[in-house]
This record gives C-alpha cells, sequence and structure tokens, in this order.
C-alpha cells in the first residue's frame, strides 16, 4: 500500500547522532482510479470524477471522490436569481443554499459497512459548503441536507443505500459472495432520496416558466427498501475500444411508494468496478477509464491500467 504522511519526531538521542524517528503513516492508499460517463462510447465532456480508497489504522476504510461541478446547472441557478426574475422567497432561499457538489468522503467499517458520507461543494455565490452528511449506528440512520435532517429510527441495523452515480458507493454491496443457486440475494435497507425544489413557476419577462428541480441536498428522505442482488454471470464488457471478461450484477431497490431503481453493475475478478448502467437511462455507462492498485500485488508491481 502507499503511505500518504509520515509524521518524523526528532528523538534527543537520535538526533544526537544525526537521524530521526518517523511515526507509520497515519493512512495507507489501497487503490485509486477514475470514472467517466460514456454515450454510445464516446466520453461525455465534464463527466469524469477521480477517486481514492484508503485504509485507516483502525482496519476502518475512507472513499475520497472528487468530480468536476456542474457549470450548466450552477448558471440555471444562478440566472434565477437575477434581478427581474419573480420568485418566491422560499424558492430563492432553496436555490441560494443548494451547493453543487464536488468531494464525497465515505467512512466504512472494517466490513465494508457504510458509516459516514459527506458531500461538499461551492454555493452559488463561489462559497464552499456541506451539502450532505450522513452517519449510521446500529440504531438509527440520520442525514442532514442543505434545507432539511432526514432521521430513521432502525430495529437492526441496516445499510444505507445512495449512489449519486459514484460506482465505488456499490461496491461494499457486492463484497459477500451470492448465496442460493438462484445466484438472487435479498436484504432489507435503508434508501436515501432527495425532495425537490418547490414546483412553481417563474416569470422571464412575459413568458412563464417552469421552476428548476434539485436532485440532491434538498429534503433528505430515509425509507425502508428491499435491495435484491442478483448474480447474472459472466460476461463481457466493452469499454471504449476494449473487451473485459466481466462478472455481472443486477440491484434493485423497491419501495413502499416511488418508482423502484434498477442497476447493472460490472465488476472485474478482484470486486473492482467495471461499469454501471442505469436502467432508466439505457446506453449511459459509467466505466472505469483508468485504475491502480496499491495493495496485492504490492507495490513494487503495483497494477496501473489505462482502459
Amino acid at each position: 500500500m502507499q503511505a500518504a504522511t509520515r509524521s518524523c519526531i526528532p528523538v534527543l538521542l537520535l538526533s544526537l547522532l544525526g537521524s530521526s524517528y518517523c511515526l507509520p503513516a497515519d493512512k495507507e492508499k489501497v487503490e485509486e482510479g477514475r470514472y467517466g460517463l460514456l454515450k454510445n462510447g464516446g466520453l461525455v465532456a465534464g463527466s469524469e470524477h477521480s477517486w481514492a480508497l484508503w485504509q485507516l489504522p483502525d482496519g476502518r476504510f475512507e472513499l475520497e471522490d472528487h468530480f468536476q461541478v456542474d457549470t450548466t446547472a450552477r448558471a440555471l441557478f444562478g440566472s434565477m436569481l437575477a434581478p427581474g426574475i419573480s420568485t418566491s422567497p422560499e424558492f430563492r432561499k432553496s436555490l441560494q443554499e443548494s451547493i453543487e457538489p464536488s468531494d464525497l468522503s465515505a467512512i466504512f467499517a472494517p466490513d465494508r459497512q457504510l458509516l459516514s458520507l459527506t458531500v461538499s461543494g461551492v454555493k452559488l455565490n463561489g462559497d464552499k459548503g456541506v451539502g450532505l452528511n450522513c452517519k449510521t449506528t446500529s440504531t438509527s440512520i440520520e442525514c442532514a441536507g442543505t434545507s432539511a435532517k432526514g432521521k430513521l429510527s432502525v430495529p437492526e441495523p441496516l445499510g444505507l443505500f445512495w449512489w449519486y452515480r459514484i460506482p465505488a458507493l456499490l461496491r461494499p454491496w457486492l463484497v459477500s459472495p451470492q448465496e442460493g443457486s438462484s445466484g438472487r440475494r435479498q436484504q432489507k435497507i435503508v434508501l436515501l432520496s432527495f425532495g425537490n425544489a418547490p414546483k412553481e413557476g417563474i416569470k422571464v419577462g412575459m413568458k412563464f416558466e417552469p421552476g428548476a428541480k434539485i436532485s440532491w441536498g434538498d429534503k433528505p428522505a430515509l425509507e425502508p427498501a428491499d435491495l435484491t442482488i442478483s448474480n447474472l454471470g459472466p460476461g463481457t464488457l466493452a469499454i471504449v475500444n476494449r473487451n473485459f471478461h466481466a462478472q455481472e450484477y443486477r440491484l434493485e431497490v423497491k419501495v413502499a411508494k416511488g418508482d423502484p431503481l434498477s442497476l447493472k453493475v460490472w465488476t472485474d475478478a478482484k470486486g473492482v468496478i467495471l461499469a454501471v448502467e442505469d436502467a432508466s437511462k439505457p446506453g449511459d455507462l459509467i466505466a472505469l477509464l483508468q485504475y491502480k492498485s496499491y495493495s496485492n500485488p504490492p507495490p513494487s508491481t503495483s497494477t496501473d491500467k489505462q482502459l
């Protein structure tokens, strides 16, 4: 693994000998990579985001993901705050408090159970802020968004499910081997979703336009759901101009009310997610474009793939 930092503390005796004493690294990098959105085999500009997985001294794992700010959304929301645009105070406040995400940090237990999740980004005025902060315990899950909080008490430890088009957040659900001859596994989870900005209209001159929808960060909601993981077996995955042998899975999330979520996921032999396709957006493939492992094999012979 690759050490992140080392803290060197001079020791009197060793200092006299011209040496110093170094404490072990506080965390070690396990792997890193880069994902991007492919449409019809072509990379969508601005869709790439880099990530890294670290192992902490206590055995927990930390996932970092850094993505580009959606400048189109910022320009759209910013235009709605311009002078002469008629909007309600509630709608204007929600826009002012909205944050375009740029960085994600997630902490996982040694068994890869999600413990906490934080997403930060940039407000319309350029200030940095936190748009989402979630914490899980054995009895409850709580998430604070840009305008409200959501909390759900659970009778038993349940996993928090939210992927925000970040494949690395799905990996813990595929760590355990599939059970049963049918290759299907079902479990109870807690699904994180968000409300929308008020469904109102805004006047632009003499023209009446619908209000914008905010798809994340606003009014977080937590609700029980059923997750079904189906092992679809081995297959071939094409990324750009290369074909890969991959294991295929389907993840389906169903809630009491609302549309179900269906994702198709491809992994390599070590469980690294190669690509994800959302059934609601057929043809859109979030694919692994670059990958490097610092463990097994060791750093001296680490795998460095340019996909």
